[in-house]
């Protein structure tokens, strides 16, 4: 069986992942919570992997996945910190500030369904979450360098914004050529940032696929 580790992102907490457990089923997974004392002195994303790193770096896992901030994490596990694992996958990550099309959280009709219970977590978790780190993921930041550490394969899975044939869909993401040649690109059909609420099912999918070591880009 599969073990896997997964890394929610900044402002959220692990209930993000309660919409997937049929990407999940038949592998053994660890939810991985961050204590508020971790986040609230963390003044970069590395701060939080070296806290993870020093709780689960004894353990052997099959695959990591992180959301957003939780897939620099992921990363950072398998470069910097020379996680021996299969696959990494990372949900709307950026690796370097990415242009407009990727600034939505969520589809305008996705926002009213899920608006409320999204912006309830981000908001209260948001305290426990410094201005310094916070401005590490917004602005010059490059976390391309970790993509060049790392053994096993690399997938990056990115929501279409409701634009399945959008030609700067990977352009936008300004990375470069080397980089973007690292990653296995995957699109969530009808989902922004948050495709574990929006699309579940879909999403689910291509999880199973990337951990299967499905190299086919979509």
């Amino acid at each position: 069986m599969k073990r896997g580790l997964l890394l929610y992102g900044m402002n959220c907490t692990v209930d993000i992942w309660d919409g997937l457990n049929d990407a999940f089923s038949g592998f053994d997974v660890d939810f991985v919570t961050y204590p508020h004392e971790i986040t609230r002195n963390a003044h970069r994303v590395s701060d939080i992997t070296k806290w993870v790193y020093e709780t689960y770096g004894d353990e052997h896992f099959d695959f990591l996945l992180g959301h957003s901030m939780g897939g620099i994490i992921a990363l950072e596990l398998a470069s910097k910190y020379k996680f021996d694992c299969e696959a990494v996958v990372f949900i709307e990550s950026n690796l370097r500030p990415a242009k407009k099309f990727y600034r939505n959280l969520m589809m305008p009709g996705n926002m009213r369904t899920f608006g409320d219970y999204v912006k309830s977590m981000l908001q209260s978790e948001a305290p426990f979450y410094g201005d310094d780190l916070k401005s590490s993921l917004q602005q010059n930041f490059d976390f391309t360098p970790y993509l060049y550490g790392i053994k096993g394969s690399i997938f990056g899975i990115y929501g279409d914004r409701g634009v399945a044939n959008y030609s700067g869909r990977i352009s936008d993401l300004c990375l470069d050529k080397a980089a973007e040649e690292k990653i296995g690109f995957r699109f969530v059909g009808n989902a922004c940032h948050m495709p574990m609420i929006e699309n579940p099912t879909e999403l689910a999918a291509i999880i199973r696929r990337c951990i299967a070591g499905d190299n086919e880009n979509n």
